[in-house]
């Protein structure tokens, strides 16, 4: 009953503090934040703060605080970006295949004499990216060797890359390449039919997306 009887009191408390705040809104309507700072009467209104700002405290003791606060946002910012790329390059990490030391050493050995060596490189790299995509064999293997055939379209590409693709690994991948290799001739690269060019860099692709997953 008690708790009854003071409901009325503090139910016209708090109508009476929403007048008073709303009549102090009201009043100061004419002074309130520029919330768009392109609006033109913000120039004047922040200006009016900075001296109000500047009378109050003390030139050196202003200059000292901005510049504690700069230095502190600094190194938020600084702390905020690190984790950022730390996060980024860890789940790359993650994701990126690796071929060891040996597999590399064997891969530009077994083909140095087949495909100049930077393009044998860019190859790999280029290999290493599209399995990390974990996108379809076919989509890998085409994305291995489209900056190595430059003048060869996506449709082309497919087309050439679906044996390649569609081989059971499991079943003679080294057969596969062997055979692929057989039908390119054992000439220097820049004699080579760039169907020919286009074979080999498909085979060497297979051979790179097959020992990633070994």
């Amino acid at each position: 009953m008690a708790s009854d009887s003071t409901r009325p009191c503090f139910s016209a408390f708090r109508s009476q503090a929403e007048l008073e705040l709303l009549q102090v809104v009201l009043d100061d309507a004419d002074a309130s934040y520029p919330w768009n700072p392109a609006d033109p009467a913000a120039s004047s209104y922040f200006e009016q703060l900075e001296q109000e700002v500047a009378a109050g405290w003390p030139t050196d003791m202003l200059d000292s605080y901005a510049q504690s606060l700069s230095t502190q946002f600094d190194q938020l910012w600084a702390t905020v970006d690190a984790a950022q790329n730390a996060a980024q390059n860890a789940a790359q990490n993650a994701a990126q295949p690796v071929l060891t030391t040996a597999s590399f050493s064997g891969l530009f050995q077994r083909f140095a004499d087949r495909m100049p060596q930077g393009l044998l490189e860019r190859l790999v790299q280029q290999a290493q990216m599209a399995i990390a995509s974990s996108s379809s064999l076919a989509d890998q293997l085409v994305a291995s060797v489209r900056d190595v055939l430059p003048e060869w379209g996506d449709d082309d590409l497919y087309v050439l890359a679906r044996p390649f693709a569609y081989a059971m690994r499991d079943k003679g991948e080294n057969d596969l390449l062997e055979g692929a290799l057989r039908s390119v001739r054992s000439e220097a690269w820049e004699d080579l039919s760039s169907i020919e060019q286009a074979r080999l860099s498909l085979a060497i692709a297979r051979h790179i997306i097959d020992q990633s997953k070994v």
